[in-house]
């Protein structure tokens, strides 16, 4: 795919004078599939053009005029912008053209009221304006996304005292089968759950948990506020069993310093970073030089997932990482940027591929798995799960439990001896080392079914689900 070259904005006469002359022009994105650019030439020339994405993939474009006040009688930003506009809406234009979507997240509810009842709809419109004001932003945008995606189409027109427990059931088996949407791409055909593989089927169970929490938590909010009558609107929407697969794959020492070598010097340091403080990349990338060491022996974290900032302490090896990162720099400056100079973004996930690659990792192995190598580091040697969380900024010590906890065994097995009182004289016993030694190489099982959960649903969708993952364990 032919890629929009980064520019500053156009709309500064300055910023067009600064550009270095080329062939090729410098773009900015009107909406996504409809670009305004300037060709600067060797010449001396300087043209506006416009340009749009066709359904093919490639791109068509023209010069609109010239640019003032380089050229005498040419138009500036806002006529050019004016003229690229009219060039897009020709008929000849929109018939070839992909259909255009705005820059950034959409932050709408994609619902219109019908009727008169309250409805399902009515119940998410409430929720959202909630989560808009007291949510962060970027969990704001993936709840939005993840409500007109599934809850609204299926459920928006849908009156909430109708929402019994067979129109919940076909709701849920339809988010079951819907495959994954990835950006703006074409939805795949339903895939039916029986020709689903396990991990195929736990990660849509996980999706599917998320979507009920967020229909049953809108629902409960409308039955506080009065709109809707009776408390089982929204008890009844029970989520399905689901069972977490811990984390099996984290880097050794050894496998970190391979990788660490097998990057370039900017990403290298994201990687560092990465395995001293267990943050997110993109924390990393938003990390300032005066959140170093500023109130305590390590770095501020600020609100990104959560609306919470909080403190990572450092060991003293990864202190004096960062020390060095921000030698230099201003308060405001970023800790780590590409070496190009601008702020990492999404453009590190190819690199980090290629390093993992070279350093002949898992394949599947993404810069989220050095989180979760420094989380189950701590946890191996002892580390208390609450501290853990802490670190990673969790609120509780659930998911560290869920994700890390089988890591446990030795501390606890350590703990166990140390604190127990014998019953009679001590002897040695050949057995256990090699006990212990073949228990700690055993793999934890791909899957299992939990025999307790809290969700207490029941029903057809439940006994199906159960039914295809005993016939996957009977593989």
């Amino acid at each position: 795919m032919n890629k929009v070259p980064h520019a500053p904005s156009l709309s500064s006469v300055e910023n067009i004078k600064s550009l270095r002359a080329r062939d090729s022009p410098y773009w900015n994105i009107i909406e996504y599939c409809r670009h305004i650019g300037v060709l600067k030439l060797p010449s001396g020339r300087c043209h506006w053009v416009a340009r749009i994405r066709r359904v093919d993939g490639k791109y068509s474009q023209t010069k609109i005029g010239k640019v003032a006040p380089i050229h005498e009688l040419g138009l500036d930003f806002t006529q050019a912008l004016a003229v690229a506009k009219g060039w897009f809406n020709q008929p000849h234009i929109l018939a070839i053209a992909s259909q255009p979507y705005p820059i950034g997240a959409n932050c709408k509810l994609n619902y219109k009221k019908t009727n008169d009842s309250f409805t399902v709809g009515d119940a998410m419109h409430g929720f959202v304006e909630w989560k808009r004001i007291a949510a962060a932003k970027t969990y704001f945008e993936t709840t939005l996304s993840l409500i007109n995606h599934h809850i609204i189409p299926r459920l928006g027109d849908v009156p909430v005292t109708e929402l019994n427990q067979s129109v919940f059931t076909q709701f849920c088996i339809d988010v079951l089968e819907t495959t994954p949407k990835r950006g703006k791409g074409a939805q795949v055909e339903k895939v039916r759950i029986e020709t689903l593989d396990f991990e195929q089927l736990r990660k849509r169970k996980k999706t599917l948990n998320t979507v009920i929490g967020l229909l049953r938590t809108a629902i409960e909010m409308s039955w506080e506020n009065g709109d809707v009558e009776s408390q089982r609107s929204w008890r009844r929407l029970r989520r399905v069993p689901h069972a977490d697969t811990p984390r099996q794959f984290f880097l050794t020492r050894a496998q970190a310093k391979r990788l660490i070598a097998s990057c370039r010097p900017d990403l290298a340091a994201l990687v560092q970073a990465a395995l001293y403080s267990g943050c997110r990349v993109s924390e990393l990338a938003n990390l300032k030089a005066r959140d170093v060491g500023g109130h305590v022996f390590g770095i501020y974290v600020a609100p990104l997932k959560s609306c919470r900032g909080r403190y990572v302490i450092l060991p003293d090896e990864g202190m004096s990482f960062f020390l060095d990162q921000i030698d230099g720099l201003d308060d405001e400056d970023r800790v780590f940027r590409m070496s190009s100079g601008k702020p990492w973004t999404g453009c590190h996930k190819h690199l980090f591929k290629d390093a993992v690659r070279r350093a002949e990792l898992p394949d599947g192995f993404v810069f989220h798995g050095l989180r979760h190598t420094y989380a189950s580091q701590l946890v191996q040697a002892g580390t208390p799960l609450a501290i853990v969380a802490k670190q990673l900024g969790h609120t509780n010590t659930d998911t560290v439990s869920r994700t890390y906890g089988h890591l446990c065994s030795e501390s606890i097995e350590s703990e166990i001896s140390n604190r127990f009182a014998p019953l009679r004289t001590s002897r040695s016993d050949a057995r256990l080392e090699s006990l212990r030694g073949s228990l700690q190489d055993k793999a934890e099982p791909s899957w299992s079914w939990p025999s307790k959960n809290r969700s207490k649903a029941t029903g057809e969708l439940v006994e199906l689900l159960k039914r295809k993952e005993d016939e996957l364990r009977l593989r």
